[in-house]
């Protein structure tokens, strides 16, 4: 590398570098006397930028500033490489544009031209962009469509970036926390090499005594193969809430969920398995003292409680079972019967006490005997029965349970449809599982802690 600057040529070029900014600010508000103070803002913000980003570059080749020197030997072979150039490179800082001026080497015996020294020493990525630009820059993508986020951010920012740009970023670095999330899922359910290294797993502890595990799908366009479903799920602690008269009243403790993470992705139901399982274990859920799981009452989402989670507190989803009821009083009574709505409000208090048979009887009873019955109707009646253990909701209440699967409908709303599932949107395989690997990741406030890795595996080769 060159020779190393020093404090007094750095301090020297800096006053002078102020100093000139200075005059030029001084001058323009003498011959502005009745700008605003965002009118002088706005002369000030892009000498700050340049004075910032030329303040970097220095501090960054402190220690030699990238120019040729003799002796560099190749890292693969060790012979002596021969100096092409020292092209000027520019990196897109939150604070400024940072000009760095780099030394180019080639090696004769291996045929082959290496990254700068410099590049490897400042740990430079292999976009113009710096790490900590594109980290920022990547948390608008997942929250807004690309070109929306681009303007957002180069409007806070002053860092220009095409709507094209950030998606690119978005399925590269988005790509990587998929890799990350199938690397981690198939180590949590990899059985070891050998019997004698079996071990018990160190998990963290669980935010709470109580904690839930809840699973549902939601569907978005994939180029070419039309609507899919994205399974997702969410982890929460539970937690008890302030008590209201009424719940006092009804003896029934109040709850709350808190800490929600989610995983999504375009998984099989096997996939999703191990996923979520790794979701699960990640939160503690194997040391929890209970793990209760609200779901509807799709089958394969049982299966998977049963097989990961058993001995669980399974509960069927309240507005789910009140749905079915609501069905099950308009093909008795018509549509907008006021007898049936009367019915429906009787009937909704057996429910809430897990008590099926006064339905069953009611039903076998009133309706006509001398035809078939409709399909919705004996696939409500078959819902509630295959389900009849999970829905003693006064009793779950009472023992300090959630009986809405409202935390993981919302992830559906929110990780999913709110991003990928807006007007016109069609996105291919890849691309969707990689916004929908971000975008958990940072609604669960886990982009700080995965951000370092993904930053590692960007670096200059």
């Amino acid at each position: 590398m060159g020779m190393p600057l020093t404090r007094e040529a750095v301090r020297e070029e800096l006053v002078a570098l102020v100093e000139t900014m200075h005059d030029e600010l001084y001058d323009w508000r003498k011959a502005h006397p009745a700008a605003s103070l965002d009118e002088i803002a706005a002369q000030v913000t892009p000498r700050r930028r340049r004075l910032m980003g030329e303040w970097l570059a220095r501090l960054a080749c402190l220690d030699g500033d990238g120019t040729a020197v003799a002796g560099v030997t190749c890292p693969r072979c060790g012979q002596l490489m021969v100096y092409k150039g020292d092209p000027p490179r520019t990196q897109e800082h939150l604070e400024g544009d940072i000009i760095l001026k780099r030394a180019y080497y080639h090696c004769p015996a291996c045929h082959e031209a290496f990254p700068p020294p410099l590049d490897h020493r400042l740990q430079l990525s292999n976009h113009n962009w710096t790490s900590q630009t594109i980290q920022a820059a990547l948390v608008l993508a997942a929250e807004v469509p690309f070109a929306r986020a681009a303007r957002i951010f180069e409007r806070l920012t002053r860092v220009p970036l095409s709507g094209s740009s950030l998606h690119r970023l978005a399925q590269e670095y988005g790509g990587q926390v998929v890799d990350l999330q199938a690397e981690e899922a198939e180590a949590m359910v990899k059985p070891p090499p050998k019997f004698d290294e079996v071990g018990f797993r160190q998990g963290p502890a669980p935010d709470s005594a109580v904690m839930a595990v809840s699973m549902d799908g939601a569907m978005v366009h994939v180029r070419g193969e039309g609507w899919k479903e994205v399974k997702a799920v969410t982890v929460s602690a539970v937690e008890p809430a302030a008590p209201t008269d009424k719940a006092q009243a009804e003896d029934e403790p109040r709850v709350r969920l808190t800490h929600h993470r989610y995983r999504a992705g375009l998984w099989d139901a096997a996939t999703f398995a191990n996923q979520q399982w790794a979701e699960g274990a990640r939160r503690g859920l194997e040391k929890a003292k209970h793990i209760v799981s609200v779901n509807d009452g799709a089958l394969w989402i049982w299966v998977i409680v049963a097989m990961c989670y058993a001995p669980c507190i399974e509960i069927l989803d309240w507005w789910h079972a009140v749905q079915k009821l609501w069905l099950i009083g308009t093909l008795l009574f018509g549509e907008g019967n006021e007898l049936g709505q009367a019915w429906v409000a009787q009937y909704k208090a057996f429910l809430w006490a897990g008590q099926l048979r006064p339905l069953f009887r009611y039903v076998h009873t009133h309706f006509p005997h001398d035809k078939p019955w409709p399909d919705d109707l004996r696939h409500a009646l078959g819902y509630f029965f295959h389900n009849r253990h999970r829905m003693r909701y006064q009793q779950f209440r009472r023992e300090g349970y959630p009986v809405g699967s409202g935390a993981v409908e919302s992830a559906c709303k929110g990780v999913v449809a709110a991003r990928l599932r807006q007007a016109g949107m069609r996105w291919s395989r890849p691309g969707a599982q990689a916004m929908l690997a971000l975008r958990s990741t940072v609604l669960s406030d886990r982009w700080d802690d995965v951000w370092p890795t993904l930053a590692a595996r960007s670096k200059v080769a």
